[in-house]
């Protein structure tokens, strides 16, 4: 979110630069818990409040009022805002032994500097991301006020203004809960992870190894776009600024080897949305996922795997499969890097992720510690490697961005959180909960389509970790009271979020992988559901099978993942239209419908697995008997 940044000149680029490397270092000081080692200890709530006021203070910095104000110099208005800011967070930070004594007692001073607190927070939540964000506070905030004049379910106790304003700012349970926290401390940790990482050379080895193992196979290219925006995906945190970077290396490879400007478009946007849900680093969500379940961020990111590999795994399959039926090659040999060369520097860059990978879950760390252990050891091995070592000014520019890159995470947690205060004061989370079931007559399909359909609504104005959190607060009661397994509910209401960046008609990572595509964008969107339809389908099948999380027995979970695997086949044959040959229309419909159906038949019973199975040997046999090939007669016609 920085395409409208202020460029900013001396001495405010200078301070700017101070308040963003002090997020990073405030991070790796309280994630560390290096204070209470010199005697010094400080509340969660006061860490968190500086930690606000600063990113509030950097976005008046570098947010100018509107995008015709951008400018070199910040306004007046603008220096006061981030004053107040500081002023703000610094007050509650010196006082907060004193306001945490007297937490039940609202005073003036608490009141004005909630006021404050709260609307310079809204007015930077603006700047960032327009007015819907904002829409969504204001709501909360003025239902939690008037809800007393509604009547029905949606009727509240009387909350006086002070009350309200106090509990969201100073309380526990709102701005300053869990969200921002995670924001403050994980979330910041992998965000230095990524910029170091990127900053001595990492992405360039990604991208790299990527078209050298898969450039030269057929399609090779769109492979290159899947297998380098799953893991830059992954480490970004961002769909759409993962589409805008790989993007412009992939989809102008794809063109050149026959791709449709509407498919090159699809297969990065789908692949870079799909980072998001990719262990081993899954956004900022899964570690929110993980403080919400009250478990270790390893078992959230276990569970995410197998759903996450049938995503991969189907558009990887749709993506091969097209390129054999159209006789598609690969990219140009001489375009491509050379693969024992790239191999060789993909070392140096694998080594802090297996530290990564180690510490999280060989050795148990909490996931913040895991990441600056990754981030020293990428610096110590830039400092080492003649190829990695960059100048001075590089890695301190690196720790600039990686407080920039924070600021827009925890200000949209915090807004989250003043959705979370709001709820918690009224108890709308579990009056809807009850209403929600009530109007699905108790069916969990029916609340699973219900629930499906309002977080990719949510998700087309909100980024996905406030989609996340306000509706795990919204409908996560619901799901608990059907009886849903919690890892399955969370995880459905994250991968539906997630989704609202393909489906039409506010389709962020489409859009902007149409522009670089140069294709129609409602093409190009209704190209990226059909390579994502595994995505819109597993939701349903590990809330209603465990087994697809891991959850279950050896044999549940086998059951689960052949079955999904064979599933995966018969779909991409149907959407393509193509196994060893090429498929009538009918026959396709029927390997469409017999795939759905299969996700679901593993668990009535681990031994229905085998039946999507013998589909796929069956029909890929007798395409083999016929002399498979892209020109010859039709299947099933």
């Amino acid at each position: 979110m920085q395409e409208n940044n202020r460029v900013l000149k001396r001495p405010y680029r200078y301070v700017y630069e101070v308040l963003a490397i002090i997020l990073p270092t405030a991070a790796l000081i309280y994630s560390l818990q290096l204070l209470p080692r010199f005697g010094i200890i400080i509340y969660k709530e006061q860490y968190l409040t500086l930690f606000i006021a600063i990113c509030v203070a950097i976005s008046f910095l570098v947010k100018p009022f509107s995008k015709s104000q951008v400018r070199e110099t910040p306004p007046w208005y603008d220096i006061i805002g981030a004053v107040l800011a500081l002023n703000v967070g610094g007050y509650i930070f010196l006082n907060y032994d004193e306001i945490v004594r007297s937490l039940g007692l609202i005073t003036t001073d608490k009141v004005i500097v909630s006021v404050i607190g709260i609307v310079l927070l809204l007015e930077v939540a603006r700047r960032h991301v327009g007015w819907t964000m904002v829409s969504v506070g204001l709501l909360a905030l003025g239902y939690a006020y008037f809800g007393h004049y509604l009547s029905g379910m949606f009727e509240t106790r009387v909350i006086r203004w002070d009350r309200l304003v106090t509990y969201n700012y100073l309380g526990t349970g709102a701005i300053f809960g869990t969200p921002v926290y995670v924001a403050a401390t994980i979330v910041t940790s992998f965000v230095v992870f990524g910029q170091v990482l990127f900053m001595v050379g990492g992405g360039d080895a990604i991208s790299d190894f990527a078209f050298a193992l898969m450039g030269r196979r057929k399609g090779g290219p769109a492979k290159v776009a899947i297998m380098s925006s799953a893991l830059f995906g992954s480490l970004s945190g961002s769909a759409s600024a993962n589409v805008a970077t790989t993007g412009m290396l992939t989809i102008p490879m794809m063109r050149k080897v026959g791709y449709s400007p509407e498919r090159a478009g699809a297969v990065e946007a789908v692949a870079s949305t799909g980072g998001l849900v990719l262990p081993p680093v899954m956004a900022a969500t899964g570690f929110l996922m993980a403080e919400f379940l009250a478990v270790p961020y390893a078992t959230v990111a276990i569970a995410a795997a197998v759903p996450a590999l049938l995503f991969y795994f189907c558009v990887y399959l749709q993506v091969h499969l097209e390129a054999v039926k159209a006789s598609m090659e690969g990219a140009d040999a001489t375009e491509l890097p050379d693969l024992r060369d790239a191999g060789r520097r993909m070392i140096p860059v694998a080594v802090p992720f297996a530290i990564l990978l180690w510490t999280l879950f060989g050795w148990n760390w909490n996931p913040a510690a895991s990441a600056f252990a990754a981030s020293f050891a990428t610096i110590l091995m830039s400092l080492v490697l003649p190829s990695m070592r960059r100048p001075a000014r590089a890695y301190v520019r690196t720790f600039v961005e990686a407080g920039e890159a924070t600021v827009f995470i925890a200000i949209m947690c915090a807004i989250a959180g003043i959705v979370v205060g709001c709820l918690g004061l009224t108890g709308l989370g579990s009056s809807l909960s009850q209403n929600l079931i009530a109007a699905s007559g108790g069916s969990i399909w029916l609340l699973l389509i219900f629930s499906a359909i309002g977080c990719i609504i949510l998700g087309m104005g909100v980024p996905v970790t406030a989609t996340y959190i306000i509706l795990v607060i919204l409908i996560g009661p619901a799901f608990e009271q059907l009886g849903i397994n919690k890892m399955g509910a969370h995880m459905f209401i994250f991968y539906f979020g997630t989704l609202s960046f393909l489906t039409p008609p506010v389709c962020l990572s489409v859009f902007v992988a149409s522009s670089i595509a140069r294709s129609a964008p409602m093409k190009t969107a209704l190209e990226a559901l059909k390579l994502a339809v595994v995505a819109y389908i597993i939701p349903f099948a590990f809330v209603l099978n465990p087994a697809f999380l891991l959850e279950g027995t050896l044999v549940e979970i086998g059951a689960a993942i052949i079955g999904g695997v064979a599933s995966v086949f018969l779909i991409s044959a149907g959407l393509v239209g193509y196994l060893a040959r090429r498929v009538s229309v009918v026959m396709r419909l029927v390997l469409i419908a017999i795939g759905v159906a299969s996700f679901f038949l593993t668990g009535l019973h681990p031994a229905l697995a085998l039946l999507p199975l013998a589909a796929v040997v069956m029909l890929y046999g007798q395409q083999k008997l016929m002399g498979g090939s892209a020109g010859g007669a039709v299947v099933g016609s």
